[in-house]
């Protein structure tokens, strides 16, 4: 068994495809399937599947993928520090939230690349619990997400919280001045998910106060659902601060909220058994960027007043 063998087996399995490793490794299809045989002939075990027209990881060799991510790891660290150079390495996909992605994931990847170029990124955007269920599957390698996950599993670190509001067109009549869970119930709600698909310190309210949606539009993005509510189709539940000129303007409206739900916090959430250089690199540089935002409330700091653009309202 050599690297070049656990660094092929490593990125087939990564990529899903023997053609993808090989163009990842600028190697040919036929190398990078005599690298795997020859590393399954050493070890004894098969790696991969290939009854199937693509070559899939085997049970065996899923469990070993981790292992082979660490030997990488450890040999990039180990040539770096013989070199005299310092650094994180590694290929991260990424799951993050929309509004991560709409407001502080540009800074936290200019300043990734900035203190950790060998860190490549692979980037998905998606709603919270699609995010965690595809980190439990394997898929992702780390999402920021409003998840709390099993912490003899994953490592979670808080990198900041957000006001979310409800909100609706002035234009349209009957609507609640205040959401009670009783008002809510009635009321035309605009969601990106189902009551039970949220996650966080909205979850926790509507659980705690019992709330069951009756009158519902879903859609998975809160740009479409704020859009929906400009138009007068009901009541959305969007960022605050990003809707600051829409709610100065008139064109939106906020909606009271009672009991107040507090701020949703994100997390930066990764395996325990991932590359623990990589994950502490990319938590650093999300939490500098999301303290650096304007609209996001830092670890540690009071919550419920927003920090940017527009007045302070009743959530």
């Amino acid at each position: 068994m050599n690297h070049r063998q656990v660094e092929t087996f490593y990125w087939a399995a990564r990529l899903g495809s023997f053609a993808k490793a090989a163009d990842r490794l600028n190697a040919t299809q036929s190398a990078v399937s005599m690298r795997v045989q020859e590393l399954e002939s050493d070890l004894g075990v098969i790696l991969f599947d290939r009854t199937q027209r693509s070559a899939r990881v085997t049970a065996q060799g899923a469990a070993l993928v981790p292992l082979a991510e660490q030997i990488l790891d450890a040999a990039e660290r180990f040539a770096k520090a013989a070199a005299g150079h310092a650094g994180a390495s590694g290929y991260v996909r990424l799951g993050v939230t929309e509004v991560v992605a709409l407001t502080w994931l540009p800074s936290f990847v200019a300043g990734l690349r900035k203190s950790h170029p060998a860190i490549q990124l692979e980037i998905e955007v998606s709603l919270s619990h699609i995010l965690e269920d595809r980190l439990l599957r394997g898929t992702l390698d780390m999402i920021f997400a409003a998840s709390e996950m099993n912490p003899s599993e994953f490592s979670s670190r808080k990198l900041g919280s957000i006001q979310f509001v409800w909100v609706a067109s002035p234009a349209v009549e009957g609507l609640p001045d205040v959401l009670t869970p009783a008002a809510m119930a009635l009321a035309p709600i605009i969601s990106t998910s189902r009551e039970w698909q949220f996650r966080g310190s909205t979850l926790s309210w509507l659980i705690t106060n019992d709330v069951r949606f009756r009158r519902i539009t879903i859609c998975n993005t809160f740009r479409t659902a704020a859009s929906l509510a400009m138009s007068g189709i009901g009541i959305a539940y969007v960022p605050e601060n990003l809707y600051a000129s829409e709610l100065g303007s008139g064109l939106l409206k906020t909606i009271g909220c009672s009991p107040p739900i507090r701020p949703l916090t994100m997390f930066a959430i990764a395996p325990l058994s991932g590359s623990v250089s990589a994950r502490s690199a990319v938590e650093t540089a999300a939490a500098l960027a999301a303290a650096q935002h304007p609209c996001w409330i830092a670890p540690g700091l009071p919550q419920g007043d927003p920090v940017c653009g527009g007045e302070k309202t009743i959530q």
